[in-house]
């Protein structure tokens, strides 16, 4: 279990340097106790070949740690109360070393990968990360080439270093196969989703590289290849840090023979369904056409979504993205939550898992929302738990 029975007769709020088990563990208030004696029960219904596992993870002292593996407790209670079967960590018949969190069985037989992450627009930038991320791209930055830069910008982080000669030397190579005249043509018909664009990976980290074409006038002699550099993984806003985790963890376990559905807890102080669709099929914005100002601006999206990139559609291997909005446990039973099916994945959902939590698909070119029972009724919580 997560929690020893013993007495306890510490009341104090939470301590400034105190962790979130640790403040659980130690609190008297009744409430606490009616939380750990829930978790205790999910715990025992969890499968035992991995329970050590995730209580080791939950007692860590690492908030993070805490979150997440109480986040994929409360996933694996809400669907085996509706009938679903869950594998913790399955091997996958690809080959891939890394595993997801679970394969799932529905009530009709189906099956799909799920796997829980997080995202949060009060979360750190990882330094270290941040640093390996600024060496490889330092040797971008001192190449060249006679007829383009750049613009660079990246999502995700590594855990170790990627090679910056190989990274400039793809770029370099790919921008050797480039026509500079057509991609002026495109900028000069303001068509800037035509622009040439790569993408080149390692483990976590995505490079995203547009090619942006030098004037006539000016090509011929080398120069500083990077032009221009957007990290998006600042999070300034709502949507940047779902976008980022729903595509880090799409390409994390190369080509799948099932769906895979990535479930996002959102620890955002505020979110909307607008953040929601932002992240997923690209930022709202307002194009006015300069012939016919009268007409007034006509809003698109930007291809810069989850599922939606300067080449077209991108993630397929997301067949879904399960947004929950800042899950705790103390929060599950208020929280709304949506699955999204993607329109341009590999594989589809599941039909009965779309019948069975609250779900938003693509219909002729609209989202068509769907409702069911809340999570708090499905894991026989109250609207006031924890009271």
């Amino acid at each position: 279990m997560l929690f020893l029975d013993r007495e306890r007769a510490d009341d104090a709020t939470k301590r400034a340097a105190e962790t979130d088990f640790g403040f659980l563990d130690r609190c008297a208030w009744p409430t606490a106790q009616r939380v750990r004696e829930y978790l205790d029960q999910c715990v025992a219904r969890y499968p035992q070949a991995e329970r050590a596992e995730l209580v080791a993870r939950v007692r860590s002292g690492d908030d993070r740690a805490f979150r997440s593996g109480l986040f994929e407790l409360l996933l694996h209670e809400y669907l085996i109360r509706q009938g679903f079967l869950l594998t913790p960590h399955p091997t996958l018949p690809n080959g891939a070393t890394t595993k997801p969190d679970f394969l799932v069985v529905a009530p009709d037989g189906s099956s799909f990968y799920l796997e829980a992450t997080s995202a949060s627009d009060r979360d750190d930038r990882s330094q270290a990360g941040e640093a390996l991320v600024a060496t490889t791209l330092q040797h971008l930055s001192e190449a060249s080439h006679p007829n383009f830069f750049v613009e660079v910008s990246h999502t995700g982080y590594p855990t170790t270093q990627p090679s910056g000669r190989r990274l400039t030397a793809a770029v370099v190579a790919w921008l050797n196969t480039l026509n500079a005249d057509e991609a002026v043509a495109a900028l000069e018909r303001h068509e800037f989703d035509q622009l040439p664009v790569m993408e080149w990976g390692h483990e976590d980290l995505l490079v995203t590289v547009t090619a942006l074409p030098c004037r006539p006038d000016a090509r011929g002699n080398p120069r500083r290849l990077i032009g221009a550099q957007n990290f998006g993984a600042h999070w300034v806003d709502g949507w940047t840090p779902i976008r980022d985790a729903v595509m880090t963890k799409a390409r994390r376990y190369g080509d799948l023979e099932l769906p895979l559905v990535i479930a996002v807890n959102i620890g955002a102080h505020r979110l909307d369904v607008i953040d929601e669709m932002q992240a997923l099929y690209g930022q709202e914005q307002f194009i006015l056409d300069r012939n016919n100002i009268d007409a007034g601006p006509r809003m698109e999206r930007a291809p810069n979504g989850a599922w939606n990139g300067p080449s077209g559609p991108r993630s397929r291997r997301c067949s879904g993205a399960w947004l929950f909005h800042d899950v705790t446990p103390y929060t599950v039973s208020r929280r709304k939550h949506t699955l999204y099916a993607n329109p341009c994945s590999y594989h589809e959902l599941p039909a009965n898992l779309l019948k069975l939590v609250p779900s938003a698909i693509v219909v002729d070119g609209r989202i068509v929302r769907a409702e069911v029972e809340t999570m708090g009724r499905v894991l026989e919580l109250s609207q006031e738990w924890p009271e």
